[in-house]
């Protein structure tokens, strides 16, 4: 195992380093586990959201890039910044937007001041770090105020504040670059010593301290996810009312697409870089994340319903190596409509025409592939599972660039009804790009055989009565 794979390893396991680290080691290793720039806003949203909350109050502005994704989240932002020059730039920058205010100080000191008139709960962003090799990080009196943000803030008069603390990777403890940094647990410790009516917990790479999550998830069903191999189980919850996911693996004794998730163990590597495209609630994020333990799940949901029981799931089970992100995937960057389906979230799907989209219930963001894996410096992507209700044509072709560059293999649903009812496309087309993309298709049939389709007539034989669920490969696979 290299030096870095020991170091991240332990990280993701034990969240902490037991052994001392060089700087260069300590370095690379933050390099490592930057997470991607969506990742914070889709979670920064998502406990807004979910917590009804309209005030935002970030401490580390730096250039105002997080003060700007949000600004059309909240009704009033507050942003302090150390560094005098960042603060005049940012204040500049923001100087038209009546809703934002930028301070400058050190928010060990001007953190208490602020909450001196706050009346309602806010979401706290906690990013001002000092980190001796950047060239524009300021420094107070210590590496970081975090414990005086944080005593101030769980001291305060509203007790139900959302406190999210970016670069949970540098909460390591003393080392070679930053000497006052403590590490999570003793984060943990101090915040319960405070209030132990918080959770507190991390997942990648921003600590995350909040009473209990109500609303969204507030109607929860927990079954026992089995995969079909090496006897290890998942907790997962979902909605009561969830006639998709969670009935299945009621129907299956605790098993969901068995016949999708058997294949896997062949195919994943324990270090793929994995994009799940329709994760739904995670049950083959989860399967991934197993397989593929020391590398990485990128697991895409836009519905407003799936995703916070995703982030639940992954945090239940204790997982490091998913990135949950509130976004679908489609042929152009921005928001759309989108269409959330009563019976279940494994059926919302986006609609084919704008008449069809303005009587849609929702409105999600979403990406294009190609985009994405370029603005998130995404090394390389070893396998796609795609499962969007009948718009898989579209979101490959937003990947094409990705596909030829990285081959990755495909795992994706093959809906007649889906393809033609939601998207008003025929079936044959996306059979058509999936032969132009893969020299190999295959079918993975529900009695957990696997046959080689040679042409499309084939492949709607093989899939009768049900849809298909197909493996495409430019590589040596199975049979």
């Amino acid at each position: 195992m290299s030096r870095m794979k020991e170091i991240v390893q332990a990280w993701r396991s034990e969240m902490k380093i037991p052994f001392a680290l060089t700087e260069q080691e300590t370095w690379d290793f933050w390099m490592h586990e930057i997470p991607t720039v969506q990742l914070k806003v889709s979670t920064i949203s998502f406990y807004a959201k979910g917590y009804n909350i309209h005030s935002f109050i970030e401490t580390g502005t730096f250039k105002g890039d997080m003060v700007e994704g949000m600004k059309h989240n909240f009704h009033k932002l507050t942003s302090v910044e150390l560094d005098p020059q960042l603060y005049q730039a940012a204040k500049s920058r923001f100087a038209g937007d009546t809703n934002i205010t930028i301070l400058h100080g050190d928010s060990a000191r001007v953190l208490p001041s602020i909450l001196e008139s706050v009346t309602e709960p806010c979401l706290f962003w906690l990013d001002g770090h000092y980190i001796p090799l950047s060239l524009e990080s300021a420094r107070g009196d210590v590496d970081t105020p975090i414990l005086q943000e944080l005593e101030a803030i769980l001291q305060h008069t509203v007790d139900n504040h959302v406190i999210l603390i970016d670069d949970a990777r540098c909460f390591i403890g003393p080392n070679p670059l930053l000497k006052d940094y403590p590490t999570i647990a003793q984060l943990e410790e101090f915040v319960h010593q405070l209030r132990p009516d918080m959770s507190f917990f991390v997942q990648n790479d921003i600590i995350r301290i909040c009473k209990p999550v109500e609303g969204a998830t507030s109607s929860l069903k927990k079954v026992e996810f089995l995969l079909p191999f090496d006897e290890k189980s998942f907790t997962v919850y979902g909605s009561e009312s969830d006639e998709s996911v969670l009935h299945f693996i009621g129907t299956e004794k605790g098993y969901y697409e068995h016949y999708v998730i058997s294949p896997l163990k062949k195919v994943i590597q324990p270090d793929f870089i994995c994009l799940d495209i329709g994760a739904n609630i995670g049950t083959i994020s989860l399967a991934l994340s197993y397989l593929a333990n020391q590398g990485k799940v990128y697991a895409f949901e836009p519905s407003h319903i799936n995703y916070p029981y995703l982030v639940k799931n992954i945090a239940e089970n204790q997982i490091k190596n998913i990135e949950p992100l509130h976004l679908g995937v489609f042929d152009r960057n921005g928001t759309i409509h989108f269409h959330e389906d009563s019976r279940g979230g494994g059926w919302s799907f986006i609609p084919p025409n704008e008449k069809v989209a303005t009587q849609s219930n929702q409105k999600v963001n979403c990406v294009r592939l190609d985009d994405w894996v370029d603005q998130n410096l995404i090394p390389r992507v070893d396998l796609i599972k795609l499962d969007v209700e009948g718009s898989e044509y579209t979101v490959l072709e937003s990947g094409l660039n990705t596909i030829r560059k990285w081959n990755p293999d495909l795992i994706i649903e093959f809906n007649l009804d889906s393809i033609r009812e939601n998207f008003n496309r025929h079936p044959l087309v996306l059979y058509v790009l999936l032969e132009k993309l893969f020299s190999h298709i295959y079918i993975l049939k529900r009695d957990d055989t696997v046959v080689k389709i040679n042409n499309y007539n084939q492949l709607l034989d093989e899939m009768k009565p049900f849809h298909a669920d197909l493996f495409c490969t430019n590589k040596t696979f199975l049979v």
